[in-house]
């Protein structure tokens, strides 16, 4: 049965969020990320993922070598490095973009909440 999932303004949608753990350790560069997080939405072959992430000041190297991101921040503040040294900070409704193959530095500098969606490309073989 296919349905409608509402998400809230503050990114609440059939379940509140819960204790997750999706930034790998190798990953971090400064801080702790405690995390929440819930998923709300994913297509049969995982390909397309819609849920919202919560996080508390931490810095990371993310790299999506086979998936783009589309995320609009909900509360708090992230800071984003581009490989060419350029930083550009996001905060309250305010949307970006990570294309495939990205590298960036992620910094949460204000706990922030994000309603992402993560599309990541099926390859063959």
């Amino acid at each position: 049965m296919t349905k409608v999932v509402k998400i809230d303004r503050n990114g609440v949608g059939l379940r509140e969020l819960e204790k997750c753990s999706v930034v790998p350790v190798e990953a971090i560069l400064s801080g702790f990320a405690d995390e929440m997080g819930d998923v709300h939405f994913e297509s049969a072959d995982g390909s397309i993922v819609v849920g919202t992430w919560q996080s508390t000041p931490y810095a990371e190297m993310l790299s999506y070598p086979d998936a783009v991101e589309y995320s609009v921040i909900l509360s708090g503040k992230v800071a984003i490095t581009s490989p060419d040294g350029s930083v550009q900070t996001f905060q309250a409704g305010e949307s970006y973009v990570l294309p495939k193959g990205v590298e960036v530095r992620f910094e949460v500098l204000a706990t922030m909440r994000k309603v992402y969606v993560l599309h990541t490309a099926k390859t063959d073989g």
